[in-house]
């Protein structure tokens, strides 16, 4: 197994554990993960079926699951203890085990399927599969960017410097 694998875990469970304590962040910094993780999640899908008729379909079930997700659960209210300071521009965000849980899902799902991938790659080579897996990936974009947008219902003032 490559040594950025286990690099790759570790700076997970860093992040993921940043994210148990309350902390003020800027919009940016609170996008960037939900979109680093996104791209990841979206790179996965795209590595594993790009040569294979199952692309469309697969990119369809990321997308549409994360979307369907991410509104479904975005729709709540912002968790509580959460703020949003408009002379500062930053976000007062409760800490959460939900993001590590939902980083370790994310790794562990791209490592399994890798894994097959390497040892039995026939049991990837199905429309089914590879449209499950997709929308497994798109779910757990969906979730965690319901939770940001959930943050973002704060700001209600539109602004155009962030």
């Amino acid at each position: 197994m490559p040594v950025w694998v286990f690099a790759l875990l570790i700076g997970l469970i860093a992040l993921g554990l940043v994210q148990t304590r309350t902390r003020r962040v800027r919009k940016q910094r609170l996008l960037g993960i939900n979109i680093a993780l996104t791209v990841f999640t979206l790179v996965g899908v795209v590595q594993q079926w790009r040569l294979t008729p199952w692309l469309a379909p697969s990119l369809l079930s990321w997308a549409a699951m994360g979307l369907l997700v991410a509104w479904a659960l975005g729709q709540g209210a912002a968790p509580s203890g959460a703020r949003y300071d408009q002379e500062t521009r930053h976000y007062t965000v409760p800490g959460s085990w939900l993001p590590l849980a939902l980083f370790m899902a994310i790794f562990a799902c791209k490592f399994v399927v890798g894994m097959l991938a390497a040892t039995a790659p026939e049991s990837l080579h199905s429309l089914q599969t590879a449209i499950g897996i997709s929308a497994l990936y798109g779910f757990f974009s969906g979730v965690l960017n319901a939770r940001a947008l959930r943050l973002l219902k704060l700001n209600t003032h539109q602004d155009k410097h962030t």
